[in-house]
């Protein structure tokens, strides 16, 4: 079995929970949705690919930033966002307000991400991505961008004995027999309900690194060694 292996970097990355307001929360590795975006516009797909998503990585440590939020009053408005500080411009907001957040922002982010789907598309994604052919990438926020540090097809075999993990995973639940990892139920695919998005989520615990996998079913290795959890 084959699959898609990516070693990324970031020098900066926020992958902002859900109704995280006040404060811009992040998650600690990538969410499936979030990756899962990110090779549909390299793909320039317009419609959903099936496809599987591993996600392994650490971070050096978490910074807080201080950002302006804008928010808008009305629904219909004349009036944008536009910062004048500094260049000697009035510019009176009536329908938009401000507020300062603080924004959890991880430092020097790793990821090692495994994907699956079909051979075609895994080819497609291989050759945009090691021949140039995409614009910037960037992961979580707009401004996060990714440096690709390696892009390769690999193959996957059954893991065979109960392994260490290297690095800090999301891991799903039915390879779990403990109890020392935190809950996520992550977004994975969406469907408009009457004008709304309703998320189909996966069940994950994240685990950190050094922590040993009991449930090996279905459970697999590269020809690296390193782990893959396909939900």
């Amino acid at each position: 079995m084959k699959a898609l292996k990516l070693k990324l970097f970031q020098e900066t990355a926020c992958y902002k929970k859900p109704y995280a307001f006040k404060v811009s929360e992040t998650y600690p590795l990538p969410p499936y949705s979030t990756l899962k975006g990110m090779f549909h516009s390299v793909l320039n797909a317009t419609e959903f690919i099936p496809m599987k998503i591993s996600i392994q990585g650490d971070y050096e440590t978490l910074i807080n930033d201080y950002q302006t939020h804008y928010f808008f009053k009305k629904d219909n408005t004349k009036e944008f966002p536009l910062t004048t500080h500094g260049l000697g411009i009035d510019y009176d907001m009536q329908d938009i307000t401000t507020m300062p957040i603080y924004m959890h922002l991880l430092f020097n982010v790793n990821l090692i991400v495994h994907v699956q789907a079909e051979e075609n598309i895994l080819s497609e994604l291989n050759d945009k991505i090691n021949n140039g052919n995409t614009t910037f990438l960037s992961l979580g926020r707009w401004e996060d961008l990714v440096r690709i540090d390696s892009c390769e097809l690999v193959e996957l075999s059954e893991c065979k004995e109960e392994p260490i993990l290297k690095y800090n995973a999301f891991v799903p639940i039915k390879h779990l027999d403990l109890e020392n990892y935190f809950p996520y139920n992550l977004n994975w695919k969406y469907e408009i309900i009457n004008g709304v998005r309703v998320w189909e989520k996966i069940k994950v615990g994240y685990i950190q690194k050094n922590v040993a996998i009991e449930n090996i079913d279905e459970l697999y290795v590269d020809e690296d060694d390193e782990l893959v959890f396909f939900p």
